[in-house]
């Protein structure tokens, strides 16, 4: 029975023990856009499987940046948490993946680490954990550590302990106009600043004049281009003193990496690989026994001699796929090329959306998880034919005990197997050659996006 875009169809699927197996053991790679390659690889012993976009080299057609899950760190519901799909669909980017780590309380949406988008610090680094960096020309992993200070004309210096955060206990927070929302617990002062330019860069040295103060304003939304001060508990003496008019300096040096060269940076840890050998050194970087060496999904980040980048998803804690300890993840990495290689954010939040198809599989039973942050990737878009009705899921169709999936297109002509990507969640899952394993009894959504139009079709696994 053939299936049209939106119409739903029933399929009994029986699949065997044997058939799982086989399909286990496979690879497929299908190109996204020039120099942009996307790779499935499902391994065997232990079941693994393993999703790659490979940029090639110095590519002039793809470009990549750091990008906010919200518009900014806090949006207005002060949740600036989004699916990695969200950052697609608000970008127009061609694909994405998830990035560092985030904490979802006290204030969701703020990376744990280092992110630079474009030049403009947007998170400050954690200095014990390794972050991925990269400028038109080239990209390093390494660390980086951060100090600020903020002086009114004739006064001492503040020492600026915070960027784009909840304020923490006794401490003070810089605000830019990317925090969304200047967030603090009383008690706090708040200080808005009119700051000379529109941005700030993670070493640099600027003007400011005092606006106004405001005691215990614990939730100011940043509009109009506004920065603020804001000082917790002990620390409201420092600022206490500032009065509108008054001129100030920021400030502020990020070491780490030369920035006429570095533009963009996203954070993780721990390192996985360093100078082509294994490099895993959790304890140092502040990560658990368990993080470590029990298996979880994994995303990661890696670099190849050939300076090729690759951006990695290894889905995990589910029967097709176990997921990956740290050194395992460097060991897939290293076999995938990779000299120089980096864990991110793990676990429920490992996810990469191609063409706006979820491609991996997350590993929380409610689907994607939101995250802080992720990496998008740019390039030219297939451009979509006539109509959606032009193509059609076919099947799939039971074969030796096997269930396929095709796309045909008007005239009942099976389109190319290496056009097609496939995307199945819920209680079965399918491969990049279109062959399907039911796990659950029940009804599942089958997509497939074949030459710019997404496909989607309901199976049912008896």
């Amino acid at each position: 029975m053939r299936a049209r875009l939106g119409i739903i169809f029933l399929v009994p699927v029986w699949l065997t023990a044997s058939s799982f197996q086989q399909a286990r053991s496979q690879v497929w790679e299908k190109p996204i856009a020039p120099g942009l390659i996307y790779r499935e690889e499902i391994q065997l012993d232990p079941p693994r499987m393993i999703h790659s976009l490979r940029v090639i080299g110095q590519n002039p057609v793809i470009s990549f940046l750091p990008e906010l899950a919200g518009k900014t760190v806090f949006e207005a519901n002060g949740n600036g948490l989004g699916k990695v799909s969200k950052i697609v669909e608000d970008t127009g980017a061609i694909a994405a993946i998830n990035a560092d780590f985030f904490a979802v309380n006290p204030a969701a949406g703020d990376p744990l680490g280092l992110m630079v988008r474009r030049g403009t610090f947007l998170s400050l680094p954690n200095p014990r954990r390794a972050v991925f960096a990269w400028g038109p020309t080239n990209s390093v992993f390494g660390f980086a550590r951060f100090s600020g200070t903020v002086t009114p004309e004739g006064g001492s210096p503040i020492i600026i302990d915070g960027l784009n955060q909840e304020c923490p206990e006794n401490r003070v927070t810089l605000n830019t106009p990317d925090a969304g929302i200047s967030k603090a617990k009383s008690p706090c002062l708040t200080v808005v600043l009119k700051v000379d330019g529109s941005r700030i860069s993670p070493s640099t040295q600027l003007g400011a004049t005092v606006v106004s103060a405001s005691a215990d304003a614990a939730n100011m939304p940043l509009t109009d281009g506004k920065f603020t001060l804001v000082a917790h508990g002990s620390k409201i003496e420092q600022l206490a003193d500032l009065q509108p008019g008054q001129r100030l300096t920021i400030k502020l040096s990020t070491a780490g990496f030369d920035w006429e060269k570095i533009e963009n940076v996203v954070s993780g840890g721990s390192l996985l690989m360093r100078d082509g050998n294994i490099y895993v050194d959790a304890e140092n970087e502040g990560f658990g026994t368990d993080f470590a060496n029990v298996r979880h999904p994994r995303t990661a980040v890696g670099r190849t001699s050939e300076g090729d980048l690759l951006f990695v998803t290894i889905d995990g804690r589910q029967k097709m796929s176990v997921g990956a300890t740290l050194s395992e993840a460097a060991e897939i990495m290293k076999d995938l090329g990779c000299r120089d290689a980096l864990n991110l954010d793990g676990g429920g939040s490992t996810t990469m959306n191609i063409l706006g198809l979820s491609i991996n599989r997350p590993s929380d039973k409610t689907g994607e998880r939101t995250v802080a942050n992720g990496v998008a990737f740019y390039g030219p878009k297939l451009p979509v034919i006539d109509t959606k009705m032009k193509f059609q899921i076919v099947g799939p169709l039971i074969v030796d005990g096997k269930a396929q999936a095709r796309v045909v297109d008007g005239a009942g002509k099976e389109v190319p197997n290496i056009e097609i990507l496939w995307s199945l969640q819920g209680g079965a899952w399918i491969d990049q050659g279109g062959q399907i394993t039911g796990m659950e009894k029940g009804p599942v959504t089958l997509q497939a996006f074949c030459r710019g139009t997404i496909l989607t079709a309901k199976i049912t696994i008896k």
